[in-house]
């Protein structure tokens, strides 16, 4: 499905065909002073392995948001010869551009950028889960300071239906369920909704914690669960 997109980037495609190829430094240029069709079309062939940190911070900081997701796109997964190194980088990167924008392509890429320094076999992968399990509990409880009901269901939608079966984002979600009351009514209320594939003990520490957290009481929320 096309995407829809303002006005000024109408006919950006059109330039793709050029600007694969021009330079990293040309891009980088038309990045920086191009025409809105122009900077979109050259974050979509951008190698962003080759473009200084520091200029990467600043377009997180700078680009409206539909060209911000276009570099969260761009963000590199698996290269072949990147070194473990260069993974944790991009994990950063996409940390940082949740932060910053909190636009969903950069969670998912930030996730996608853990799964790849682990499928590498990376020593790090494991510290970076952890790191980022503990950042995700406190992202959340900023977003729900902010009422930012839109991200808190981006969380729900790209990590939480899809990571919980790793057991530091786990720890992490559950530590949500005991600050955050919503959250744990609607996971009490509607266990199946992301415990379902997860261990018995794993759904029972899960629905006490949304016990504890405000949810229904353990022996409802573990009955709706059963009876599904």
């Amino acid at each position: 499905m096309e995407r829809r997109l303002p006005p000024e980037y109408v006919g950006w495609q059109a330039h793709e065909p050029a600007f694969r190829r021009m330079t990293t430094p040309e891009l980088v240029s038309e990045v920086q002073d191009g025409a809105p069709d122009r900077r979109l079309a050259a974050l979509s062939v951008i190698d962003l392995a080759e473009v200084d940190y520091e200029t990467v911070e600043h377009w997180i900081r700078a680009l409206p948001d539909a060209e911000a997701n276009e570099l969260a796109g761009a963000i590199p997964v698996q290269r072949p010869h990147a070194s473990c190194r260069e993974d944790v980088r991009w994990v950063d990167v996409a940390r940082i551009g949740y932060e910053r924008r909190r636009l969903p392509t950069f969670l998912v890429m930030l996730f996608s950028s853990l799964e790849a320094l682990e499928a590498r076999g990376c020593p790090e992968a494991a510290g970076a889960w952890e790191l980022i399990s503990d950042w995700l509990g406190g992202m959340y409880d900023r977003l729900v300071e902010t009422s930012d009901e839109e991200a808190q269901a981006d969380v729900s939608l790209f990590v939480f239906e899809n990571y919980l079966d790793r057991a530091p984002v786990f720890e992490a979600f559950c530590g949500i369920l005991t600050r955050q009351r919503s959250l744990a009514q609607r996971v009490s209320a509607n266990p199946s909704w992301l415990l379902s594939e997860l261990s018995d003990a794993q759904k029972r520490a899960a629905l006490r914690d949304a016990e504890e957290g405000g949810g229904l009481p353990f022996h409802e929320s573990w009955k709706l669960l059963s009876n599904r």
